[in-house]
């Protein structure tokens, strides 16, 4: 295994790691001390040990289903698809990938990386890291001795929230102060690192890394710089500079910055945004005006609260394909999101919906459910006030055929959206990399800026990401399928016990299968078991316009239920429904196209 560079500082040597999102590598959590006072600040400590790094109509063609039952998963929710190919699929469809159209790719937010492609990596790229370091937590953050107020400036003020302090308390937060200093010069170093290594790195190289930058770097709950109530006298004048700058300019700015203001207070929001651009208040406007013609056009529609009723399909369906889901809380109050990368299918999306409607399904996560997932942490831990998310990436199942210019559409799609999000992504952990993880990242390297690639931790397996998750994330708030004690991701995505729009009629996805046809293969099956008492409603999903044949069977050969589906309209996605099916018993699903090859998607649904 390659070895991380030898670095001249020791301090920098801890410092390789991998990514693209808000987090920096922190050990376990100090403990809070019992009696701790309101607004004490919490220390930073970096330990330097000089490590280096290291029959009917349709009967004849479905009766012999028994015989080519495929076998599989079934009662999953993610399940994989058949007939998929392990073959590389390019973005340009002809073997190669085409550069110069990824690099113009800007990803945002927190459905992939935050960034914009900055090929010159000159220093000044840098220079917000080590300014405002992004510290992850693991505590909520120490409740300001003086309420935070927009009415009263000073109330964000470091000076402020700090007078009269004794001589140890002092030293306490210089020492603090100091040690994230170096903490952000540390993580400067990583993103040079990371925005530097090549193709010819595996993904082991940077799981390396990452081990090593865990054992260097120790944080506390240190409440970073550029929050309110640790402001500098010129950051203030920003902070003022930019509220007057959003009264006497266009309104629609005012409420972009202000979208999250039912579960955000004013001098968070308007930091935040100060944050993404160092405080420069012209460059934040630059980002509002990428911002403001996506926002005006769903803010027309309310961000699209009914999202079934926008898509056709509903939320779980949806996440079914794309599974990106809210489930639980961190210790810090940070609701916590899981993007299944391995499960995302490509042409199973397009068979539940027109991938120029996704937008509304970005738009209702972060408009309606993010806020619902903040006032989760905020009930958790009155202290919470961060806008921000914790969000893991699981690779596992990832395969290169999943990699085609679907899959970075969406990612197109959702940095339309997140672009009127800065700083909502807390950390992100990448779980299960593939050896072959390099590979992408030297590509995906290119779209992320440099403070983006000070924020991840990469993990080649399911043992060391899951020892991460546990020092950010309690037991009891793991989804199940991680061995927590929270609900699994299933149950998550059916809003099971929510209080989100559609919540009391959403069902849960118990069987997911894509099939694809072809001329050679026109017919496959699938098997699926139930227990007693349990029912299932099969539908299959599909865009193809000569439309198809489907039945289930017993495993005795009966016929359970059938249809001749008529095809839709063309390029257009459309669904039929095969039947609800009664456990117990076991089950075979068979799919025959009628004239032509095709993605057929199944699926199951039941009652959460």
């Amino acid at each position: 295994m390659a070895k991380p560079p030898k670095l001249k500082s020791k301090l920098l040597g801890c410092l390789c790691s991998t990514g693209a999102a808000d987090a920096v590598v922190v050990g376990p959590s100090l403990p809070r001390e019992k009696g701790s006072k309101r607004g004490e600040k919490k220390r930073v400590t970096i330990r330097d040990d000089g490590r280096r790094r290291p029959q009917s109509p349709t009967s004849d063609v479905l009766s012999s289903a028994a015989g080519s039952v495929a076998s599989g998963r079934s009662s999953v929710y993610f399940d994989a698809s058949e007939g998929a190919g392990e073959e590389w699929q390019s973005l340009t469809g002809d073997g190669s990938f085409d550069e110069d159209s990824f690099a113009n790719l800007q990803i945002d937010g927190q459905y992939f990386f935050t960034a914009k492609d900055d090929p010159t990596l000159t220093k000044e790229a840098f220079e917000g890291i080590q300014l405002y370091p992004p510290l992850p937590t693991t505590e909520p953050d120490p409740i300001p001795r003086n309420a935070i107020s927009v009415t009263n400036m000073q109330t964000l003020l470091h000076t402020y929230q700090h007078s009269g302090e004794d001589a140890e308390a002092r030293r306490d937060a210089d020492e603090a102060d100091v040690a994230a200093g170096k903490a952000g010069m540390a993580l400067e170093h990583q993103a040079q690192l990371l925005m530097t290594v090549g193709e010819d790195k595996t993904s082991e190289y940077m799981g390396e890394c990452t081990n090593q930058l865990l054992q260097e770097l120790t944080t506390a709950n240190v409440r970073e710089k550029g929050f309110p109530g640790e402001l500098t006298e010129e950051e203030l004048e920003a902070v003022k500079l930019f509220q007057s700058e959003l009264k006497a300019r266009d309104p629609i700015y005012s409420q972009i910055v202000r979208s999250l203001s039912m579960v955000e207070k004013e001098a968070y929001a308007l930091c935040r945004w100060l944050r993404a651009r160092k405080f420069d208040v012209e460059k934040v406007f630059e980002l509002l005006d990428e911002a403001k013609e996506h926002y005006g056009k769903a803010r027309e529609h309310d961000f699209y609260p009914d999202l079934e009723s926008c898509l056709g399909i509903s939320r779980p369906i949806f996440l079914s394909q794309y599974p990106a889901v809210f489930s639980g809380n961190a210790k810090n109050g940070c609701p916590v999101m899981y993007l299944k990368l391995g499960s995302i299918q490509p042409e199973g999306m397009k068979c539940v919906v027109s991938l120029d409607k996704c937008h509304k399904f970005f738009w209702n996560d972060v408009m309606h459910a993010f806020p619902i997932v903040l006032k989760e942490g905020q009930r958790i831990n009155p202290s919470f006030v961060r806008t921000q998310n914790i969000t893991v990436y699981d690779l596992k199942g990832v395969s290169r055929s999943q990699i085609t210019s679907d899959t970075f559409e969406m990612i197109k799609v959702g940095n339309q959206v997140m672009t009127s999000f800065p700083e909502t992504l807390h950390c992100l952990l990448i779980i299960n990399a593939p050896s072959w993880f390099g590979m992408i990242w030297s590509l995906v390297k290119k779209l992320i800026d440099a403070r983006t690639a000070s924020k991840i931790e990469v993990f080649t397996s399911s043992k060391s990401g899951s020892k991460r998750m546990r020092e950010l994330i309690d037991e009891k708030q793991i989804p199940s399928c991680y061995g927590g004690g929270g609900p699994s991701l299933a149950e998550a995505a059916s809003g099971a016990g929510s209080e989100g729009p559609g919540a009391e009629k959403a069902k849960m996805v118990v069987l997911n299968r894509l099939i694809a046809l072809s001329k050679k293969h026109a017919t496959k099956c699938h098997a699926f078991e139930l227990e007693d008492g349990k029912q299932v409603t099969l539908t299959v999903y599909s865009r193809c316009k000569a439309g198809f044949y489907a039945g289930v069977f017993r495993s005795d050969e009966s016929l359970v239920s059938e249809i001749d589906a008529q095809g839709g309209e063309e390029d257009e996605p459309y669904s039929r429904t095969l039947g609800v099916i009664e456990g117990p018993g076991s089950f075979v699903v068979k799919v025959k196209s009628k004239s032509e090859p095709g993605s057929f998607l199944v699926l199951g649904s039941a009652s959460a």
